[in-house]
Order: structure tokens, then sequence, then C-alpha cells
């Protein structure tokens, strides 16, 4: 597996499809920090919701980095097609690292913060985007790793899913049937609700609740899209 990992970064290197979406991740947190004094929770909210696009983008290129007939060899050596899978995420979570540790400390290296990080703090901005870098992964694989990734909109689509989750909320003050329609997209507001407001953090039932639903959404759709993939693959 660790060959394969190799592999794919390298390819993902050389054919330089990490350039557009690293820049604009970059770009995104420099004017987001671009003045001093800002919120903590806010502003970590902020560069969690460019994760989520760009963790997207990032997957979709990897999964579309080898041709069919090369796929098919790649499997061949790994001897399970699921290990192709869980391949592709593990290189994805490796380009995901720099990402991660420049959005959590650049702004604290610049002390662009106006209050002080705390441990919960820290702990939340770790949990908000580690959250939304796994929806980022899982629309992106669905769109690019299944039999929707056949479609002519495939990118399209996927663009949809992301703009509906960020206006989820909205769209259910609109009507609240809705509600039960908007429950199959990835739970944003469930983290970033509480990043609204005050920099604190508090450990209280709603939290846990919200917290407990994104884990098991999150399991349940890598079972559903390992089953998806399956079935692409036969």
């Amino acid at each position: 597996m660790s060959a394969f990992i190799q592999y794919q970064l390298i390819s993902f290197v050389r054919s330089l499809k990490f350039i557009p979406p690293f820049i604009a991740f970059f770009v995104w947190v420099f004017i987001l920090y671009a003045y001093k004094n800002v919120p903590i929770l806010s502003s970590y909210g902020a560069s969690s919701i460019a994760m989520y696009l760009i963790m997207t983008w990032i997957t979709m290129s990897i999964f579309t980095l080898d041709e069919e007939s090369e796929k098919h060899i790649l499997i061949s050596h790994l001897k399970r097609k699921v290990s192709y899978l869980f391949g592709k995420w593990l290189t994805i979570l490796v380009v995901m690292l720099p990402l991660l540790l420049f959005a959590i400390f650049f702004p604290i290296i610049t002390e662009s913060f106006k209050g002080n990080m705390s441990l919960m703090l820290y702990a939340y901005a770790f949990y908000s985007h580690l959250v939304f870098m796994t929806f980022g992964i899982l629309v992106g694989t669905l769109f690019s790793a299944t039999k929707l990734a056949t479609k002519k909109y495939a990118w399209l689509s996927a663009v949809l899913i992301i703009v509906i989750s960020l206006s989820a909320k909205s769209i259910i003050e609109i009507s609240l049937f809705f509600k039960w329609i908007l429950w199959v997209f990835p739970p944003v507001f469930k983290v970033i609700g509480y990043m609204e407001g005050e920099d604190q953090v508090l450990i209280n039932i709603p939290v846990i609740l919200d917290s407990v639903f994104v884990v098991i959404y999150i399991i349940i759709g890598t079972v559903i899209l390992i089953s998806l993939f399956m079935k692409k693959e036969r």
C-alpha cells in the first residue's frame, strides 16, 4: 500500500493538478488574515469552508489521475479492488496534512487573532477542519469514483452539493419541508453553527449530539461509497 500511495503522490505532483487548489487555498487564508485582531472561531469557520471546497477539488483530481487501463493494472497489483479506494483516500490524507497545519497555525504564527487560544479552541479548530475535509472527500469520491463519475456534469454536481449543504440553514428557514430532504447532504451547520459569535466552545448536550450525528453521517457515507465503488468496478 505504501508503494501505491507513493506512486499516487508522484503522479499528482507531476500532473501539476495540485497547483490550482493549493494556490486557491493559500490565497483564501492570506486574505482571511490580511487584517489583525480577527475573531478566532469564525475565522477558523471560514477556513474550514475553504477546506471543504478544496478537498472536494483535490479528491476529484486524485481519483482522475489514472486512465481506466492503468487503474485495472493497479487494482491487480493491490489484489483487492477496495484497496485501490483506500489507497486513494490515504493519498488524499497525506496531501491534506500540510493544508490542515497551515490553516490552523498560520494565524497563530502571524498573531492575527484578537484573543488567546485555549485547548478547547484548538480541539474544535482541528475538529471542524477535519470534518469539513472529510465532507469534501466524501463528495469528491461520490462524483469521481462511482458511476456518477461517468456523468457529463460530475464537477457541476459536486459544486451543487456543496452549495446546497452550505445554504441548508437558509433553505430550511424558507420551509420546514426541506428539512426532511436536506438530511442527505453533509451536515455543515452541525459544525459551523457553533463557530459563530463569541470565541468559546461549550461542551453541552447539543454539541455532543450534533458531533455524534456528524460522525454517524461520515461512517454511513463511507460505507455507502465503498458499496458504490465496488458496484462500479464489477
